[in-house]
Order: C-alpha cells, then structure tokens, then sequence
C-alpha cells in the first residue's frame, strides 16, 4: 500500500512537470493528508488493528490525489484531503482501542473488569470524537455541494450574458442598447447584466476584469475615444457601487478602433458600439489585446 502511494505521488510529479515546464503547485492540504496517512501506514498496529479504517484513509487520500491530478475544484479536492486526515486519526483511534482490548482479555478477571471500565470510557470519548469529526466533514461535504451548485448557478447566469470564451479568456460583451444613444450613462436595463457580474467577481475575487469601451467610425478620433472610455468607467461605476474593489477593475477607451462589423450600415455600427469586459484567469491576468 505504501509503496503504491509513492507510485502514484511520482506519476502525477512527472506528469505535472511534462505538462507545466515544471513542477506542480502544492496542495497544502492534500500533502499533509498524504503525510499523516503514510505516518500511519507505517505504523504496524494500525495495519494490523485497523486495517478496515485505514484502507478507507487510503480511499479518500487516492480520490483527492486524482481530482487534484485532473485539475478539478480545489474544494472538492480539499473536501477528500479533509476526510483523508480524519479517516486516518479514526484509523489511529480503532487501533489503540482494538490493541486495548486484547490487552484487557489478557488481564486476570478484577484487572480486566477495571481496565474495561477504564478503556469503556475512553471508547465513548473515542466515538464521540469519531463521530464529531464524521459530523464536520459531512458538514464540508453539504458546504462543498454548497458551493459547486453556487459555482453552476453562475455559471449559468453569465451564460446569460453571452459569454465568449477567448483567447484573450472570457468575455462579456455589452451592446448598445444598455447606453442611450451618444451618452455614457447606463440605462436601467442594464442592472440585471451588471449584477450578474457582480456576483460572479465575489464568487471569485481571485480574478479582475478590465473593461473596454468602442465606439462607430462616426465623430472625431478624440470624442470617439473619450466617450468609449466613459463607458468603461459608467460599468466601473457600477460595479463599485455594488462592493467590487477598484484595484480589480481596469478601463480603457478604444474608440472606433478594433471595429467588429462593417461601419457602412447602421446595423455594424450598433454592433461597433460596444462595451467588452474581460475576465482574467485565475492569477489575474489578461493578455494584451492583439487585434
């Protein structure tokens, strides 16, 4: 068992440093759990007194080890390393009390009789901490529940926004229509679109957004430029007034620049007035716009 931890812990250390250039981040997490859990492999009265318990270890240690392999949700993958390390110190626990009683059936009868009542005890002590700490991490495991159906909610409700996904990450586009026509001013309809967004940079304050303001190729260069980024800063605006932090938010005005239709018609220069946010990975950042 041991041995096939450590041949899993290499396997994903190589495949991490194929895939990244380099090593892999730490879970901190994760690793402590690994930690504790080979600790208690190697510990011979647990193999043999507690074998059940902490084969159930190893089972949550191997599940956290492949979400985090996959890159999936650090919670998730913290939510196996949490019921690692308590199924291991409930692994330690049945052990001590399993040894102790055989010590007990060993004892002559009025020794027995007192080292039951004392180990009695601290069985009862023993299972209620067991169960304490099966109670938290059930806990964990509805707040991790929690937190994936929060996560598809909003996902769901950025999709409502029509989000692309670019090379740039991903981008909300904001038409026309949210602004009166020459005016930087947000209309009303606009609240829904910026609330969605709001919730979702609370949901992730690891990520900042750097709003860009475009305008038509009607007016002058400067005017154009001046009013796409008004724009930008009517979202910011926004997005301030509803608790999002400034040092998360970026603006700039393109003007007509980087036009996405044909100006020719009315119809591409609706589509050219435009507001894009763009949302950062999750270190923050944002590549610069290409084109």
């Amino acid at each position: 068992m041991h041995r096939s931890i450590l041949y899993i812990s290499t396997v994903i250390l190589v495949a991490f440093t194929v895939a990244c250039g380099g090593p892999p981040a730490n879970n901190p997490l994760l690793e402590t759990a690994r930690g504790e859990f080979e600790a208690a492999e190697r510990d011979s009265s647990i193999v043999v007194f507690a074998p059940v318990a902490l084969k159930e270890a190893e089972e949550e240690l191997l599940k956290g080890i492949s979400l985090w392999e996959a890159k999936e949700d650090k919670v998730l993958v913290d939510h196996h390393a949490y019921l690692a390390k308590q199924k291991t110190k409930i692994a330690r626990e049945t052990a001590r009390l399993n040894m102790a009683q055989i010590e007990i059936e060993r004892a002559e009868p009025e020794r027995q009789r007192v080292l039951i009542d004392i180990r009695r005890n601290d069985a009862l002590r023993a299972e209620q901490r067991a169960r304490e700490a099966l109670e938290l991490a059930q806990a964990e495991r509805r707040e991790a529940e929690r937190a994936r159906e929060r996560a598809e909610e909003l996902a769901r409700r950025v999709e409502e926004l029509e989000a692309e996904r670019t090379e740039r990450g991903l981008v909300l586009t904001l038409g026309d229509v949210l602004f009166d026509f020459d005016q930087a001013t947000l209309r009303p309809g606009a609240r829904r679109t910026v609330d969605n967004l709001a919730d979702f940079m609370r949901e992730y304050p690891e990520r900042n957004i750097l709003i860009e303001g475009f305008t038509d190729s009607i007016g002058s260069d400067w005017y154009n430029e001046e009013l796409s980024r008004r724009r930008a800063a009517s979202v910011r605006e926004a997005l301030l007034s509803r608790g999002i932090t400034s040092s998360r938010i970026g603006i700039i005005g393109y003007g007509k620049r980087y036009p996405v239709a044909d100006n020719s018609t009315e119809t591409g220069r609706q589509q050219n007035r435009r507001v894009e946010v763009i949302i950062s990975d999750r270190d923050g950042n944002i590549p610069d716009r290409r084109n």
